[in-house]
């Protein structure tokens, strides 16, 4: 009858399921029981695999890198093969580099193939990564000399992984302004408003609370013999005349110089 059918597809389900549950609960046990078996009698070994590497590092004998090799289960020459596998071997792209010195940098196919089994393929590739690509700083510089025109650096932008929104901007990063000082220098000259001087002057890597600092450094001072003679003439006694010495950057320990 269908329901029998059914009784013992369902009662199958419920004890796969009760199967289950029993295993979970289990499961920490037989890993705890694990543990304490190795604790008392540790029988793992060390792979063949950990076993190349170590020796390739001259951490191991050859008499143990053989042991190892024969406890996996590895024919001499099926040994070698496994060792040879694990020895460190350049990459493609590295293997073309060297392809371009030991052979016809314009055509290093028939050199790689003696040294790697190369797809034809997927040579192009390969090969491809290989080559120099032009840098961010190259193509300004390119574009800077008119060499290239802005389409074709935004297009390099592109190739070397700008995203569009960013190229204009490293566009504008690869041309120099001029430093702080000849900024000051030519705004002084035009007769601009301070705050677009100050504001130059961090445009050319001066933090803006150090702007106005920078620009009482960078403005002409009248000579020591100037501020003594202007001194004179408002105060033969000079009284005033150690603060502006400071100002102008003489040391106090020589006031008394210029005041004699």
């Amino acid at each position: 009858p269908a329901g029998a059918f059914l009784g013992g597809v369902g009662g199958r389900f419920i004890s796969e399921i009760a199967d289950g549950a029993l295993v979970g609960l289990l499961k920490p046990l037989t890993i705890t029981t694990g543990y304490k078996a190795f604790e008392y009698a540790p029988v793992l070994k060390m792979t063949p695999a950990a076993a190349c590497l170590l020796h390739q590092r001259k951490k191991i004998t050859d008499e143990l890198l053989d042991e190892r090799f024969r406890w996996g289960g590895f024919e001499p020459i099926e040994q070698k093969f496994q060792y040879d596998s694990m020895r460190p071997f350049p990459t493609i792209p590295d293997l073309v580099v060297w392809a371009r010195y030991h052979g016809d940098p314009d055509n290093v196919w028939s050199t790689l193939l003696d040294k790697v089994d190369i797809d034809s393929v997927d040579f192009p590739v390969w090969e491809w990564l290989g080559k120099q690509r032009l840098t961010t700083m190259q193509v300004q510089t390119l574009f800077r000399r008119g060499i290239i025109e802005k389409f074709n650096l935004h297009d390099q932008l592109a190739r070397i992984g700008w995203s569009e929104p960013d190229r204009e901007n490293i566009e504008l990063l690869g041309w120099s302004i001029p430093n702080a000082m000849l900024l000051v220098q030519g705004n002084l000259q035009q007769e601009v408003y301070d705050d677009k001087i100050l504001s130059d002057i961090s445009v050319a890597d001066i933090h803006p609370d150090y702007a106005q600092l920078y620009l009482d450094a960078v403005l002409t001072k009248p000579s020591s013999q100037d501020l003594i003679a202007y001194h004179l003439r408002r105060d033969p006694g000079l009284a005033d005349l150690d603060a502006d010495l400071k100002k102008i950057g003489i040391h106090p320990a020589y006031n008394d110089v210029y005041r004699t």
